[in-house]
């Protein structure tokens, strides 16, 4: 089952700090790995039969002295990911947010039905539930997250259902929120086709899996073999 425009957005909310712990970590290199892939593939073979442990290959990125590490990833996803929901929490506010309630009754402030007014007026403004343009405690991409899922739940306060077209809006930016950030802290599985011919039919080109924590896998789609880092290629 797919996860839900909700579901996206908790992704965001549960893993941003992480995120934001990643920015002053060295990025190790993509997958696949650089080199040869069927010497690759052959080094993993070899310490299968060898029962020794599988060779890593990765590094860190070299950076100058003087300077911090930084996860350009992380950043690239943060800053997105931001501009994304604030920008959605923005545009829906400004379609489904009721304005405040306004004072205008003509009568003096010891006037009890004018001060009552008055003061839910004062309350209506102050709502913790609304989204604002200016408070710079809450402008921020989880409070965003939350605003956003409470608007898809139809949660009460000053606000219209949303329309069909804000409820996609809202579940494409979501998802695509999710999907970044996932793919920033290596939690999404990726797969790619590499232009190396499988070693033992040679007639198809491998693909390979990883990026999401899970031992990286090869794998020929014409004879079925695969490689992974914790088993030795089967047919």
């Amino acid at each position: 089952m797919n996860p839900t425009p909700q579901q996206h957005l908790q992704t965001v909310v549960d893993n941003w700090q992480h995120l934001a712990d990643m920015l002053d970590t060295h990025v190790a290199a993509p997958w696949p790995p650089a080199g040869r892939m069927s010497d690759y593939l052959a080094a993993l073979d070899y310490a299968d039969a060898q029962h020794t442990p599988r060779p890593h290959h990765s590094r860190e990125l070299e950076v100058p002295a003087g300077q911090p590490p930084l996860n350009l990833a992380a950043l690239d996803a943060i800053r997105t990911t931001e501009l994304a929901l604030l920008g959605t929490a923005d545009h829906i506010a400004a379609q489904v947010q009721r304005y405040p309630v306004t004072v205008d009754t003509g009568r003096g402030w010891t006037d009890d039905v004018h001060r009552q007014v008055a003061l839910l007026a004062v309350r209506d403004q102050a709502d913790p539930r609304r989204w604002s343009l200016t408070d710079t405690a809450t402008r921020t991409p989880c409070h965003a997250a939350v605003w956003l899922q409470q608007r898809l739940d139809h949660a009460p306060g000053p606000f219209r259902p949303l329309t069909v077209q804000q409820h996609d809006r809202i579940a494409d930016v979501a998802r695509e929120s999710a999907t970044r950030v996932q793919a920033a802290l290596a939690t999404l599985r990726r797969r790619t086709e590499v232009p190396y011919p499988c070693p033992h039919c040679r007639a198809h080109a491998l693909t390979v899996q990883g990026g999401d924590g899970r031992p990286p896998a090869a794998e020929c789609g014409r004879c079925g073999r695969t490689w992974t880092q914790g088993a030795a290629a089967v047919a």
